[in-house]
């Protein structure tokens, strides 16, 4: 006999916190407290600031090895409602252990990685000319007043650029009868690992809390090229040589902050639309198993299994994308817009240029060249965000060095190998955080094997088109038809697996978190404004210090 569907979400809600509460009470497990999380903060943090001396060499193995310890505990033992029913808990520890792996063990950071500074230079010219002068792609006024020009590339810009004020003091310092009024300006330059302290500490967390990398050596190619101006500040010994691609053009600062907020504010709406969709459907309750009927009007598919399926999915997908796009987009309205509001702040925080609008990619690549042109491998990696894909690729190449040179340099072994230890990777990720959930969810069956499966689609449409269409199709398959197979694949396989994690993520209760403060349509409705009820945090008395703290409800 099934167990009778609730009569509302807020019921779920209240059954959930009241079930973890038993379990706390009972020993079963243990709250989460904020200091646990600031520890895991910490420990990464200490082992970055201390240098790889003879003698120290051995401190970030083994404070990586103390958060894995820590991330054990939370993931077995400490528990949440906070973020998605705990689902957040097992996801970012999860990915925190994996991120600390790359930062501490599987790279040399002080050896190898960068980071994009501005510096003040004084740079001489020309008595005769404009109180104009630009200068590595900033243009400075006589009144030491800078204007971005990153933004606004063209080739007539590349060449004025070549140009410019820094190689004309160069020129003109031979010169001794040349006089050399100097104007103060910025140039953008790569910084290694600091040795001040301050220095190092303010490096140490930009590279901590970083993702993408937009402004480090290893920037994720889905980022898109520099600006030219901004390549040719970092290469200033090959000025006659090209670097790379042109650069993409970026607009101004203002009109990226502009084009953030408004993204925010759509997606902002979706997400609204897609709660007040899922709080209809008992399926996204958490009652998965028998599957319950649809809501009106789309109970007339009660007796179409297959449609009612495909319909959750594609209601699961908009939630998920309107999510991952309300996320990404409090990025660059949160730094890029405060480095604009409060420049001199900015400016005495970091030496980083948080108001250069090529730091702000968007959260997703572009679907038709995705997906169309690379079917379910571009989906994967070019379309779908890659806010982890340095965090992926580390691991991989990692364990390839590990490997005999022969196997670990053959291109198509190397391949395959990245992308099979990326999907794991996130599998794990995913199945972490369906098991921190208070829910009786699948973990390995459910989350693991849908990116397993991701895997093996990515390997069999690679294969197919590399060896079974040339034997079906003589001659180039024209674009029309190779598009058309691509999307069809990618999304036959996306829809024929994604039971797997939405179900699971309806059975945990990813879907019942409130993540929006202010509801517009459910306000409209009359069911409340307000979304946001209840506290986040509290103060725990386990009866011994290490037992009590400020507990993450």
């Amino acid at each position: 006999m099934t167990d009778p569907i609730p009569t509302s979400y807020h019921q779920v809600l209240q059954r959930n916190q009241a079930e973890l509460q038993t379990s706390i009470d009972h020993g079963v497990v243990k709250p989460l407290f904020a200091s646990i999380l600031l520890l895991c903060t910490c420990l990464p943090l200490s082992a970055l600031l201390v240098p790889r001396r003879k003698g120290s060499q051995y401190v970030r193995p083994a404070i990586f090895v103390l958060v894995v310890g820590i991330a054990i505990d939370i993931i077995k033992r400490r528990r949440t409602n906070l973020g998605a029913n705990g689902y957040m808990v097992g996801l970012i520890t999860a990915w925190w252990v994996f991120w600390c792996g790359t930062l501490l063990v599987f790279n040399d950071v002080e050896r190898h990685f960068k980071r994009i500074e501005r510096r003040t230079t004084t740079v001489a010219c020309n008595v005769g000319e404009s109180e104009h002068t630009q200068l590595n792609g900033y243009e400075m006024t006589g009144d030491n007043h800078e204007i971005s020009k990153d933004h606004r590339i063209s080739s007539s810009n590349s060449r004025q650029f070549r140009g410019s004020a820094a190689s004309q003091a160069r020129s003109h310092a031979a010169d001794s009868s040349f006089k050399q009024p100097s104007h103060q300006g910025e140039i953008l330059t790569w910084q290694t690992y600091p040795q001040p302290f301050l220095h190092r500490l303010n490096w140490a967390l930009g590279l901590l809390f970083n993702l993408r990398g937009p402004e480090w050596n290893w920037r994720i190619s889905t980022l898109g090229p520099f600006p030219e101006p901004v390549n040719v500040q970092l290469n200033q010994h090959h000025l006659d040589e090209p670097y790379g691609p042109k650069g993409a053009g970026y607009p101004s600062p203002k009109a990226r902050l502009t084009a953030a907020c408004l993204t925010y504010l759509k997606s902002y709406l979706c997400l609204d639309v897609a709660k007040c969709v899922m709080m209809r459907d008992p399926y996204f309750w958490g009652v998965v198993s028998p599957s319950p009927p649809p809501p009106f009007p789309f109970d007339f598919l009660t007796g179409l299994p297959v449609l009612v399926r495909l319909y959750r999915l594609h209601v699961t997908a908009f939630g998920m994308i309107s999510s991952m796009v309300y996320i990404c987009s409090l990025n660059p309205i949160t730094f890029l817009g405060l480095s604009l509001a409060f420049p001199k702040a900015s400016r005495s925080l970091t030496d980083v240029p948080l108001d250069a609008p090529w730091l702000y990619s968007g959260a997703f690549g572009p679907f038709v060249v995705s997906v169309l042109d690379h079917g379910l491998a571009g989906c994967w990696g070019q379309w779908w965000h890659q806010l982890f894909r340095f965090g992926f690729t580390s691991p991989a190449r990692w364990l390839l060095s590990l490997l005999p040179a022969k196997l670990a340099s053959n291109s198509h072994f190397r391949r395959i190998a990245m992308a099979l230890i990326a999907f794991l990777i996130s599998g794990t990720l995913h199945a972490c955080g369906s098991y921190t959930q208070n829910a009786d969810t699948k973990p390995l069956s459910g989350a693991f094997l849908y990116f397993v499966v991701q895997a093996a689609g990515v390997m069999i449409q690679s294969i197919f088109s590399k060896t079974v269409v040339p034997k079906i199709y003589h001659g180039e398959v024209p674009r029309w038809l190779r598009r058309a197979a691509n999307f069809v694949f990618a999304y036959v396989w996306l829809m024929s697996s994604g039971s797997l994690i939405a179900d699971d993520f309806a059975r945990g209760g990813v879907w019942l978190t409130e993540p929006i403060p202010v509801s517009p349509f459910r306000g409209l409705r009359g069911e409340g404004w307000w979304c946001w009820h209840g506290s986040w945090f509290r103060h725990f008395n386990g009866g011994s210090w290490w037992q009590s703290g400020v507990q993450v409800l």
